[in-house]
């Protein structure tokens, strides 16, 4: 991808994350370049949301594996995960507000596929290690994940001068809720 295409496809993601209704040419405004010069890469909105949800993809995969590569310490892998989805927030919110159903795409998209593979594992491991409360289904830990990600990006949009506090209290919230123990909240 080209310089000028990644420059498009990124700008695309924040406009679209804060406005999912954005025209091409609040898009193009958005980053300085002409509504015909963002034409000349993508035919029409479908493209550049076909392309950027394959752009997004692939570096959550990316990042979901640097994730696990960076312990061996299951708590602290999901946590560094957690925290990434937090602070790459443009590429998770785009991910899941358009893609009609997730699990769809997740049939469609080999990346997405590993992606949430690895991450299910992760909970699997942690749960058959009784670091997290059992009784919790694999479906509801990961809608409480995800939820709780939104629910941190939702605020770091309106005061991101408390970023780092709001992402200590989301994975404050999100640990204590599937563990039940605090004090491991740290």
């Amino acid at each position: 991808m080209n310089d000028t295409k990644r420059k498009i496809v990124i700008g695309a993601i924040k406009v679209f994350s804060k406005s999912p209704a954005a025209s091409i040419e609040e898009i193009a405004e958005s980053i300085d370049l002409s509504r015909r010069t963002l034409h000349r890469y993508f035919s029409g909105k479908a493209e550049l949301i076909t392309e950027i949800t394959r752009y997004t993809t692939s570096l959550c995969l990316v990042k979901t594996k640097d994730a696990v590569t960076s312990s061996n310490d299951p708590v602290e892998q999901l946590k560094t995960m957690f925290l990434s989805d937090i602070e790459d927030g443009y590429q998770f919110r785009f991910l899941y507000n358009y893609t009609e159903s997730i699990y769809d795409y997740e049939e469609s998209s080999q990346e997405f596929q590993e992606m949430m593979d690895i991450f299910r594992n992760l909970l699997k491991r942690l749960s058959e290690d009784n670091l997290i409360n059992t009784k919790y289904p694999l479906d509801w830990l990961e809608s409480f994940y995800f939820s709780t990600i939104d629910a941190a990006i939702n605020l770091i949009q309106k005061d991101n001068i408390n970023e780092n506090k709001i992402k200590q209290m989301a994975w404050f919230s999100y640990w204590n809720g599937i563990t039940g123990k605090s004090e491991n909240a740290n």
